[in-house]
């Protein structure tokens, strides 16, 4: 396997800021050029050290992670108590802050050494290059416990040739693209961050990544519960970052400034606030974000509201945003941000974030921005579009019940 880098920066510069646990805080290591930054795979090597914690004496040694990409990865140390015999012993691990994962670790009796690992399995499945921070939880037969330092690796696909790049805003790994992919994402990155920022208050607590596949073969690797041909892209805050597959590369600047943006997008939903999944108000928001359009969206959505077609927003569900007029919801959804960022700026949308956050629900949040009722805020919406201000009245329909289809998030 190779791994060409190439960097905006320097590889492997400030990265995830992962809050392991209360007990354990995550400390940066300088990289050669002095700047701050996460501990480099390298970190997770065989390292020693002696720690003391009250009248016991803890020692770690050949701390040791092994991707063994698709399957899962495993860990192993040598950690002893000047109290005696280790008695209980777990590995803890995060993708992104607020997360966590962890599995019971096996302790050999004769020679003390510490193995624990993860299977690839269902939907606990990661895609390859996701990062892993962490730590060991021990205690010996007398009940004393000790939580080593983190330390940082990545889930490594090594059989396949990877271009990494990576800059302030982001971490790109793509297999069988065109290399300017790299490049767009970064730019497209780095040109939206001050949109992200004002929006929401401020940048994410960790660098997202995008993991973007042009080989549908190695896609399937290493999906499990979601190997559905219909799946073409997932993006999941668990491991901070979005995965896509693209089978056809010839709109890679829509890939880079239209679908990475939007992923980010709900990175930071995940991250800021609390929005209905499936919703127009979490796809319109996401797609707020994107630079590069598919189409016209307002200009879509315009031409509904002159033909009459224009549904309803607030007043119940709103348009909805799956089956076969799923993008009417995406459209439609980012209309009503537009409208908001030209009359309040994204400070109402950070303020309207902010107040969702708190359990406030979607009408009265909005009406607390706008210092509007809903109906009026929906009728002043209507006529920016070009529609009839009257809001139609919704009319009861019978509840007809659907057995789930697996659709991609966010796509």
């Amino acid at each position: 396997m190779t791994i060409r880098f190439r960097s905006v920066t320097l590889f492997l510069a400030v990265i995830l800021l992962f809050i392991v646990s209360a007990a354990v805080s995550l400390q940066a290591t300088a990289q050669d050029d002095n700047t701050a930054g996460t501990p480099s795979p390298e970190a997770a090597g065989d390292t020693a050290a002696s720690v003391a914690s009250s009248s016991v004496n803890w020692t770690v040694e050949n701390l040791t992670f092994t991707s063994d990409y698709p399957a899962g990865f495993s860990f192993e140390a040598t950690i002893t108590s000047s109290a005696g015999p280790l008695e209980r012993a777990r590995i803890i691990w995060s993708h992104a802050p607020g997360t966590q994962r962890s599995r019971p670790a096996e302790i050999d009796a004769d020679t003390g050494i510490l193995t624990g690992r993860w299977d690839a399995s269902g939907a606990d499945a990661v895609p390859p290059w996701v990062g892993v921070i962490y730590y060991w939880d021990v205690t010996d037969v007398e009940g004393n416990a000790f939580q080593t330092e983190p330390q940082y690796v990545e889930y490594a696909d090594d059989t396949r040739d990877w271009v990494r790049s990576e800059s302030d805003d982001i971490i790109v790994f793509s297999l069988d693209l065109p290399s300017d992919i790299n490049d767009l994402a970064v730019d497209a990155m780095a040109e939206q961050r001050e949109k992200y920022r004002a929006a929401w208050g401020d940048l994410l607590p960790y660098k997202p990544r995008a993991i973007l596949f042009g080989n549908r073969e190695a896609w399937n690797e290493w999906q499990i519960t979601y190997a559905d041909p219909r799946v073409i892209g997932l993006t999941a805050s668990d491991w901070g970052g979005t995965v896509q597959v693209v089978t056809n590369s010839g709109n890679l600047y829509h890939l880079a400034y239209g679908t990475v943006l939007h992923e980010v997008g709900h990175l930071y939903q995940s991250s800021f606030t609390v929005m209905a999944a499936g919703s127009w108000l979490i796809e319109g928001d996401a797609t707020f974000f994107e630079i590069d359009q598919q189409y016209d969206y307002e200009g879509r959505v315009r031409t509904m509201a002159a033909n009459g077609d224009l549904p309803v927003l607030l007043n119940g569900s709103g348009p909805g945003v799956s089956g076969r007029n799923a993008r009417a919801g995406y459209d439609i959804g980012y209309t009503f941000f537009r409208w908001l960022e030209i009359n309040y700026g994204l400070e109402g949308h950070r303020e309207l974030i902010e107040l969702l956050d708190t359990g406030i629900g979607r009408v009265e949040a909005i009406e607390i921005v706008t210092g509007l009722s809903g109906e009026e805020v929906e009728s002043r919406w209507r006529v920016w579009l070009g529609a009839s201000p009257i809001v139609p009245t919704l009319h009861p329909t019978p509840t007809i019940f659907f057995f789930p289809t697996v659709t991609p998030y966010g796509q």
